[in-house]
């Protein structure tokens, strides 16, 4: 396919969706861009069914050194193991993918989000649901997408939402709540918080609805 560009922007960020260029050999591939950082997921399923009692989907994340503009120290140079937070967020990804395929898809499902840049403003676990969406829906296979996944938090000073809080905005925000889903269902939701009231987390909730919504 020929490549495809869409940039968006929404609470007051830039996004950028690009595909048809890398990873051609891939069932789908997509570039997802929040500011500088970036991150490239590729979608790969098989063409034959399984004979498995679940559903295989297989979803990794790999953290890049040179993403940071670093190469790795000592005498392996070598990228290390998955850290903890490659294996968090490996499963953020997959938690709103899982339930959205067919019941009964047996296909091997392999999504590999990789971390290009990573520009120490914006996150791109959040944008990584975003891609592995995307990659799903260009290669043709079946589930109920668009799907995404945003970050929730809030300003401590003014008690303003915040959707997808840059690191610095986040260092000061009492709540840090991810939701994933589409613009109809929320099936994956995360939160670390200061003390809040019930209340208060409902709303945070209900803004995050919408916000998935409006992507």
């Amino acid at each position: 396919m020929a490549k495809v560009t869409h940039e968006f922007d929404l609470y007051g960020k830039h996004y950028t969706l690009e595909a048809g260029e890398l990873a051609k050999q891939a069932t789908g591939a997509c570039i997802v861009k929040c500011g500088d950082s970036t991150v490239l997921v590729t979608a790969v399923v098989s063409k034959e069914r399984k004979d498995y009692d679940f559903f295989p989907l297989t979803v990794d994340f790999i953290e890049k050194m040179y993403a940071v503009g670093r190469v790795p120290g000592g005498y392996l140079k070598r990228e290390a193991r998955p850290s903890e937070k490659a294996t968090l967020t490996a499963r953020m990804i997959d938690r709103p993918l899982r339930p959205s395929f067919p019941d009964g898809f047996r296909n091997e499902v392999q999504v590999v989000a990789t971390s290009l840049v990573a520009d120490q403003i914006n996150a791109v676990d959040t944008i990584s649901v975003m891609g592995a969406s995307a990659a799903l829906a260009v290669g043709g296979v079946p589930f109920e997408g668009p799907l995404t996944c945003v970050r929730i938090g809030r300003d401590i000073d003014t008690g303003e939402f915040l959707v997808n809080p840059t690191y610095e905005e986040r260092d000061h925000s009492d709540l840090d709540l991810e939701l994933g889903g589409s613009s109809t269902f929320i099936s994956m939701l995360e939160a670390g918080a200061h003390e809040i009231s019930e209340e208060d987390m409902l709303s945070a909730m209900a803004f995050g609805q919408e916000a998935i919504a409006a992507f």
